[in-house]
């Protein structure tokens, strides 16, 4: 019997939704599938097995490949990670008719069925940019976010690390205008970090007072000579609960940080927050 392939339909003038075969779109299969995320970061292994055996009897499941690329990628097996995640890209790049206009052809995070292959973007993007090839990176980030201008994902952060480390900073500061209401620590303090590579010292400090509210830790962490990976934020008696990276937090400082590093290095920007302690 011949495999049923997933196909991308219009249902309004500009937007479109995935479509799954019964075949992928049933109560057994979404059961195994929620089964092996069940086991991501827990038991990777056996996550590993049960995404592969869904991929076996089911070659067009997008995001059980998504997820045995995680699977792989928590197991230190980057290069094949990198390799199922574009696979999963492939398999819902296939789907898209030759009619669709990428010009204009919207993909809404809304929309369940669409999620998958939104999640490919993302997935095959990160791993683009773990492996620095960040040229591809960003083709990806810009396409995803095109495809979903909402941006239920996060991709415009992403976007951002990736056109800071290639240094395409015009295009970094038109990113965040764009999203001006973003009252976030990568949009905010990446504002002023531009001011200040462009000798622009009156709108870095501006920028710099709206900025501190989001984080009041980072400008302390760029300054640092060595930068230590703090202890988790546990509740109070909750010593082995890990609650996570908190909005505010010097763990947020620090993970904003190592995630642009060579960014941040930049000897302007160093003397320029030191400047502010």
């Amino acid at each position: 019997m011949k495999t049923e392939k997933p196909f991308l339909r219009q249902y309004d003038d500009n937007e479109w939704e995935f479509v799954y075969p019964s075949s992928i779109d049933n109560e057994n299969v979404f059961d195994l599938f929620y089964e092996g995320v069940d086991f991501l970061d827990y038991n990777d292994k056996e996550a590993e097995r049960i995404f592969k055996s869904l991929i076996k009897n089911h070659p067009y499941h997008i995001d059980a490949y998504n997820h045995l690329s995680i699977a792989f990628r928590n197991q230190n097996k980057t290069f094949e990670s990198l390799l199922t995640a574009e696979k999963a890209y492939t398999l819902g790049k296939e789907c898209f008719p030759k009619d669709f206009d990428y010009r204009i052809g919207k993909i809404s995070w809304g929309w369940l069925e669409n999620r998958p292959f939104l999640r490919a973007c993302q997935i095959y993007g990160l791993e683009c940019q773990y492996a620095k090839n960040y040229n591809s990176a960003l083709k990806l980030y810009q396409e995803n976010l095109s495809f979903n201008e909402n941006d239920n994902q996060g991709i415009r952060y992403l976007l951002l690390e990736t056109l800071l480390v290639l240094k395409e900073y015009n295009q970094a500061e038109k990113l965040i205008e764009k999203y001006e209401d973003d009252f976030s620590i990568e949009f905010k303090f990446g504002l002023v970090s531009l001011y200040v590579l462009k000798g622009d010292y009156n709108s870095a400090d501006n920028h710099l007072i709206e900025a501190v509210q989001t984080n009041q830790h980072f400008i302390k962490e760029v300054s640092k000579q060595k930068h230590i990976k703090p202890e988790p934020f546990r509740i109070s008696n909750e010593p082995y609960f890990d609650t996570g990276i908190q909005i505010g937090s010097i763990q947020q400082a620090f993970d904003y940080w190592e995630r642009n590093k060579s960014f941040y290095k930049t000897k302007k920007l160093i003397e320029y927050y030191k400047s502010k302690l």
